[in-house]
Formats: structure tokens, C-alpha cells, sequence
């Protein structure tokens, strides 16, 4: 038998491997020289930069440096429910003391565990956050690995230099991807919940999907808006991932009850509809909302306040619940009856619609866009991808969300209305 018709195949096959791995090993360059050419431009200006970000992710400096932009929030909201039991704690910290704890009191269940340990301080945060972010740049690699795999681009299966370079190419794509880096550079529980997606990512592709789900209920325990998954799963029959939610938020609810009362899950309602009809106007807010807040020049867009809001405004609160409803539709619905491992690329974009969709969305917040950008990048490397039904690439336009900034000024603090 002659072996002349496979060795155009071979070739194809060996050219079409080493055409992405200089593809990736080009991406990678790009991203590490581009992230260190702005932090040296920001640093000659006199600017925190994404290098500063890079170096306090190793670095862990004095307890009077670490940033709290989450913990501080977050302690006194645990110091007022542990020293006024029964009180309304989000009257008195959001509403009366103007501190923006926008958490459920199922998030401070952490802190009560390190709390019995006997390491609840600044330091022991700051290392947590650490380990989230490796986590975080690992599971990237990890997820790479596996949608590279299930794309069929070429070596991903079967050429261990390829699989090095693609499980690299996450890593280091995390550790200088800016909205991962801000997060942890401000002290946020963000990279907790950043971590928590990718591995939900991860299980779904392997359909681990009872694991996705308990990952998603975990995070539905910090962020509420992660609760859209569980009408996303029901809506797909997958009763798997619905029941590993439920495995998570039921118990975490009960405890939480345990521990402060069911009241204050009533009580942070009036939080949600509060951030709902303000809103912030601040340029890092990147929603319909804060962009909205800047054309119409209702809020500081330049200055970052601790304590107040946008003011309130119809056209705000309008636009804002309009847009909330039509991303949260587009998340829930669109490629509704795709199966196993398909699944991802619905899955992805809805947790960026449930973003974008709230009326506060901060850039450090976009972290959940990582296994997004990656499919994405992943797609274009694979030559053969089949095209859905009616031969039209419809994805990748819900992939990207465009910024743009306006300028404002004033603004109010949180009363009730």
C-alpha cells in the first residue's frame, strides 16, 4: 500500500502545530511586553502602574500597606452584628455610617471561620488573596489545556511542547491580566470569586457539572448576582448543577441564620434596590448604568468617594433596569439547548451578561471575562472549526463590552428614599 496520500497530511499536521505554537509563544511575548511597557510608562509618569499590581502579588508589605477595599467593609459589618445582635446592620453601616458593606451577610461566613481560628487580620487576607490568584492563574492553565483539547487545535492533544506552551500562555495571561491584578492590588474578594469561575469552568467542560453548580452556589454566597445561574441550569433541565448549588447556598443560608437572623436577608434588599436606582458614576464603573451616570454629567466620574453614590436620577434608574433585563435575557436564553461541553461558550457569556448587567460592575470585577478571552483566542487558533447552524459565526460579538467614559460631577450620600 503506498503511503504518498499521508504525507501531505503529515506535513499539514506538522506545519499547522509548529503555525500555533509561534502563534501562542507571539501572544505570550505581546502580553508580558505590552503589561511591562505601561507599568514602566506609568512609573517614569508617577503612576500606580500594573507593574505596582505585579509586585505587591509577591511582595506582602506591612499590615499599614495592605489594601482593604473589600475587609474593611466586611469587619465592620462582622464588628456591628457581633456587637448589636438583632439590629438592622445594613441601616446602620450602608445607610447610617456610609460604609459600602454591598454584601450579603451569607459573605462575612469566612470571616467568622477565621475568626474561631484566630486569624482574622490583615495579613492572613492578604495571603488568602495570594493563593486565590495562583489558583486563579493555575485553574487558566488548566481550562486552556482543556478547551484546546475539545477544539481540536492542532498539538493540543497529543504534542507535549504545545501543551506547555498553551498551559503557560494561561498562566502568565492571568497574572498580567489587569482586572485580576486590580482586584488583588485593592484588597478585594473578587479574586476569590475569579478563582471560583475558572474551576467552574473546568468542571463544566468536564461535566463535573453537580461541582459547577456548588462553585457557583459558593459564589452566590459573596455576589447575589450569581444566583442567575440557577435559573440558567433549570432552564437547561440540568438539574445536576441545580442541585449542587442548591448544596452550597441552602446550608450557607441556614448558618448564616444561625449566626445573625433571617432579617438581615430581607434587611439587604433595601441595599439592592438603593445601589439599583444610584448606581455609580465614577469612570471604573463599567455598566449601562455608570455610563449612562457620565453622559448625563450626574455623579464625580474622576474621583473614587468611599461614601456616596451617584445622585438619583429617572433616566439612570430607567436605562439601568431596561439594560439589566436584556443582558440577564440574553445570559439566560441565548444557545439554550446546547449540550455537554458546547456548553461553555453560553456558559462564559452569561456570566458576563450577569455582569454587565448590574447597575455597579467595577473593572476589577471583569475578571470573569479570562475564560472568555481564552475561548475566544482558542477559536481563532483552531483552522477547522465547524460553524453553527445556517454556516454563521455568531459568536463572538457577546464577548466584548465596550468602556467609554464621560465626565460628571456631585454627588449624594446613601438615604432612604
Amino acid at each position: 500500500m503506498s503511503m504518498q496520500p499521508a504525507i501531505p497530511s503529515l506535513r499539514t499536521g506538522l506545519h499547522s502545530v509548529g503555525w500555533v505554537q509561534r502563534s501562542i509563544i507571539l501572544a505570550s511575548l505581546f502580553i508580558v511586553l505590552t503589561t511591562g511597557l505601561l507599568g514602566l510608562a506609568l512609573h517614569r509618569g508617577g503612576h500606580a502602574s500594573n507593574l505596582t499590581d505585579i509586585q505587591n502579588l509577591f511582595v506582602l508589605e506591612n499590615q499599614d500597606l495592605i489594601p482593604v477595599d473589600s475587609w474593611d467593609p466586611m469587619i465592620a459589618a462582622l464588628n456591628w452584628l457581633h456587637e448589636r445582635p438583632g439590629e438592622n446592620v445594613y441601616e446602620g453601616v450602608f445607610f447610617q455610617q456610609h460604609i459600602k458593606f454591598q454584601y450579603p451577610v451569607t459573605s462575612l461566613l469566612p470571616l467568622e471561620a477565621m475568626k474561631a481560628l484566630g486569624v482574622l487580620n490583615l495579613v492572613a487576607f492578604e495571603r488568602v488573596n495570594l493563593l486565590f490568584v495562583l489558583a486563579t492563574a493555575a485553574g487558566m492553565a488548566i481550562l486552556v489545556l482543556e478547551m484546546a483539547a475539545r477544539l481540536r487545535v492542532p498539538g493540543a492533544r497529543d504534542d507535549r511542547m504545545t501543551q506547555v506552551l498553551l498551559g503557560g500562555f494561561g498562566f502568565v495571561a492571568t497574572l498580567c491580566f489587569y482586572p485580576v491584578l486590580k482586584a488583588f492590588s485593592l484588597g478585594q474578594v473578587q479574586v476569590w470569586l475569579n478563582a471560583a469561575f475558572v474551576f467552574a469552568c473546568i468542571a463544566l467542560l468536564r461535566d463535573r457539572r453537580a461541582l459547577c453548580g456548588a462553585l457557583l452556589g459558593a459564589s452566590t454566597l459573596m455576589k447575589p448576582q450569581m444566583s442567575l445561574f440557577l435559573v440558567w441550569a433549570v432552564l437547561r433541565g440540568d438539574w445536576r448543577m441545580a442541585a449542587g448549588w442548591a448544596a452550597v447556598v441552602v446550608p450557607g443560608v441556614a448558618l448564616a441564620t444561625l449566626f445573625y437572623g433571617f432579617a438581615p436577608m430581607i434587611d439587604y434588599l433595601d441595599v439592592l434596590l438603593f445601589i439599583g436606582r444610584h448606581g455609580e458614576s465614577y469612570h471604573v464603573n463599567q455598566t449601562v448604568n455608570g455610563l449612562v451616570n457620565r453622559l448625563l454629567h450626574n455623579g464625580n466620574n474622576l474621583d473614587w468617594s468611599a461614601e456616596a453614590f451617584a445622585p438619583y436620577h429617572p433616566a439612570v434608574h430607567i436605562a439601568t433596569q431596561i439594560s439589566g433585563l436584556a443582558f440577564v435575557a440574553l445570559g439566560l436564553l441565548w444557545r439554550r439547548r446546547d449540550r455537554g461541553a458546547e456548553r461553555i461558550l453560553p456558559f462564559v457569556v452569561a456570566g458576563i451578561c450577569f455582569t454587565v448587567g448590574s447597575p455597579v460592575a467595577w473593572v476589577h470585577h471583569y475578571g470573569i471575562l479570562l475564560p472568555a478571552f481564552a475561548l475566544a483566542f482558542l477559536i481563532l487558533l483552531e483552522p477547522g472549526l465547524r460553524r453553527p447552524a445556517g454556516g454563521r459565526r455568531c459568536w463572538p460579538w457577546p464577548i466584548s463590552w465596550p468602556a467609554t467614559c464621560c465626565s460628571g460631577r456631585s454627588t449624594r450620600w446613601p438615604t432612604r428614599r
